[in-house]
């Protein structure tokens, strides 16, 4: 599951516009919008242009933003 806020935080910090980074992943912006709140998953390919776009190098944060456990 994807853990909205980190996202949100990288995305803030990239200073990219969310429909910008839709269109690079080949979805569109409700589908982005989808993907970020859990409800439909980013494809692998997918996380990895989005790592590439907002600079996120190192596992940890990637496993932090993209893996993050359900809470209960």
């Amino acid at each position: 599951m994807t853990n909205f806020e980190l996202l949100n935080e990288k995305i803030k910090l990239s200073g990219k516009k969310k429909e910008y980074l839709a269109k690079r992943l080949g979805l569109s912006r409700q589908g982005f919008r989808n993907c970020c709140k859990g409800l439909a998953e980013f494809k692998a390919n997918q996380v990895q242009i989005l790592c590439d776009e907002l600079g996120i190098d190192e596992l940890a944060e990637k496993e932090a933003i993209f893996f993050a456990s359900k809470v209960a």
